[in-house]
């Protein structure tokens, strides 16, 4: 209501008089309601990479007084969220990168915030305060990057289980450190810590075997977005050189030299050169160790010679003519020990040395190529066991033809019959003719050839030298002690 009219009317009660007056109210309005917004509050969740210009959501706001005033919308940043929103026709819209990978905005809960304020137009200005809280989730944007160097340098004495070196990655995406490092296919000398990056030595380094060692180390990052199965890999070459150390001694061979040279030699000249080698290739050096040898010889370089020519003339000094000489050979850092005995040969008659010319054909090299056959080791397995077995044919068939051989022969006739003489009585005789007369009988219904006379059966019964009685049956039979043939009575 803004106007009212109110008649009012007076009495006198002592005069009796009475009055009436007409009052006229006009409302004034008064700012008193601040402005009311919807929505009230803004409470968002977007993913980092959340375009430019995106709207966020629409806020509308009122004044509820009756002059109904114009209410204005303004935007109000924290540190954070500077230029990060912005208001277009009640639009609130995102005006720069909602970044996720920032450790300012890791520490606000990857929250940024705002404020919009609503104020009307009254002559006591009243406004509404609508909180912007927007919460951004993690997008797998960035690969892992290694950085350097690539290039290692490890000593070659290296023991086995030291860190060579570390790697490092770096991920874009935050946390920065969610990294786990590995060896695609795995390595047989070297073994990284998947967290840490250290990368170890499993064996040991030999620069004279190997000196370049190249392996791959691989990035892989993780927890960098929402969907945990979303992972970036990043990859780098290393170059693992292998430092030359002096690490071995000099090699000598042979250790021990012998050399015979006559009293005559010149001084300087070589007698004998040292055959040693170092694995480093390291330069060598030669010096004599013994007191004695060193006055009379000298080393040039490995080479042995002779200070001075040896005197061996009678009544006065009279040089030794066996020297043992001791060399170290040293590399700078290790020695070898060589000993060298030179025999020296008196000659007292000198003949001055003359100068020949001669020329040497350069020697020619005939190859004589000697056939041979080699069989095969199958062949010679076969041989061997066919010889085998034909040995063990031979063996058995000779045995076998003495065996006949023994069967065949006849006893004595005179020993045969005083044997059966005195075991054989007239009956045990008749019954062996009647089974004789039997057996030729069968025989001859048989084949109808064959036709044995009494005689001969008797004659028959000649091999057997001997009578028993079987225990079991009681049978009586004849026998031949040599044989064992057994017949029946």
């Amino acid at each position: 209501m803004e106007r009212g009219v109110l008649l009012v009317r007076a009495f006198s009660v002592s005069e009796g008089r009475r009055g009436t007056a007409t009052v006229t109210v006009n409302v004034l309005d008064v700012n008193e309601h601040a402005p009311y917004c919807v929505p009230s509050v803004f409470v968002l969740t977007v993913p980092e990479t959340t375009e430019r210009g995106k709207s966020l959501g629409t806020v509308t706001c009122v004044d509820m007084d009756v002059s109904g005033h114009d209410v204005s919308l303004t935007l109000r940043d924290n540190d954070a969220s500077l230029y990060k929103f912005r208001l277009q026709d009640g639009q609130l819209q995102v005006n720069g990168t909602l970044d996720y990978d920032m450790p300012g905005i890791a520490g606000r809960s990857f929250q940024y915030e705002a404020t919009i304020i609503a104020t009307d137009s009254g002559t006591s200005t009243l406004t509404t305060t609508i909180p912007v809280m927007v919460t951004v989730t993690p997008v797998n944007e960035f690969d892992p990057v290694f950085i350097g160097p690539f290039e290692i340098l490890v000593p070659e004495n290296t023991r086995s289980g030291s860190v060579v070196t570390t790697v490092k990655a770096l991920d874009g995406d935050w946390r920065f450190d969610a990294l786990r490092y590995s060896i695609p296919g795995g390595d047989a000398l070297f073994s990284i810590n998947p967290v840490g990056g250290q990368l170890y030595l499993k064996g040991s380094l030999d620069f004279e075997v190997k000196q370049v060692y190249r392996l791959m180390v691989q990035a892989v990052d993780f927890d960098q977005d929402v969907d945990l199965t979303v992972q970036r890999t990043g990859a780098q070459d290393f170059t693992i050189r292998v430092l030359n150390l002096n690490d071995n001694p000099p090699v000598c061979d042979p250790v021990s030299y012998e050399s015979t040279i006559f009293s005559t030699r010149s001084a300087g000249l070589p007698i004998l050169t040292l055959s040693c080698t170092d694995r480093d290739g390291d330069g060598l050096t030669a010096t004599i160790t013994n007191g004695a040898a060193v006055d009379r010889f000298q080393m040039n370089g490995l080479t042995l010679s002779s200070r001075n020519v040896f005197s061996y003339v009678p009544g006065a000094v009279y040089d030794r003519t066996m020297f043992e000489v001791t060399v170290a050979v040293s590399d700078g850092e290790h020695t070898a020990d060589v000993v060298a005995y030179i025999y020296v040969v008196p000659w007292t008659t000198t003949v001055p040395t003359t100068t020949t010319t001669t020329t040497t054909k350069p020697p020619r090299v005939v190859t004589v190529v000697q056939r041979f056959w080699e069989p095969d080791l199958w062949f010679v397995a076969v041989m061997t066991i066919t010889g085998a077995f034909l040995l063990l044919y031979t063996g058995l068939l000779i045995w076998r033809i003495l065996t006949w051989t023994s069967v065949c022969v006849n006893p004595e006739p005179d020993v045969s019959d005083n044997l059966l003489k005195n075991s054989l009585n007239g009956e045990d005789l008749n019954k062996i003719g009647n089974q004789d007369a039997a057996i030729q009988n069968y025989q001859s219904s048989l084949d109808g050839t064959i036709s044995l006379s009494k005689e001969n059966s008797r004659k028959s019964l000649m091999r057997f030298d001997g009578k028993a009685d079987d225990p079991v049956s009681g049978r009586s039979y004849l026998f031949n002690s040599e044989t064992g043939e057994r017949r029946w009575l």
